[in-house]
């Protein structure tokens, strides 16, 4: 049997994820939606994110650099489950 990681938990690994990278506290990041980073502090969360649940997002290379974490735990939850269903 599959457990798939929830949208709940996947959020908690971007907002982790987020801080690792900048050095901000959880609870600074946990109470936003949306999240600016700069260039490298976005490479880094991407790249970690995808090694992590082993999926490759195509994020790497956009042009925007804030993502809604609450958006971005619904897409990769999704992805993973079109990944495992598949």
């Amino acid at each position: 049997m599959i457990t798939l990681l929830t949208p709940h938990f996947i959020r908690h690994l971007i907002i982790h994820t987020i801080c690792t990278v900048t050095g901000e506290s959880y609870e600074e990041v946990s109470v936003l939606d949306r999240v600016a980073l700069n260039t490298r502090d976005w490479e880094q969360v991407v790249s970690r994110l995808e090694a992590t649940l082993d999926i490759q997002t195509g994020m790497i290379i956009s042009a925007e650099r804030s993502i809604s974490i609450n958006a971005l735990a619904s897409e990769l939850h999704a992805k993973l489950s079109d990944i495992i269903i598949t």
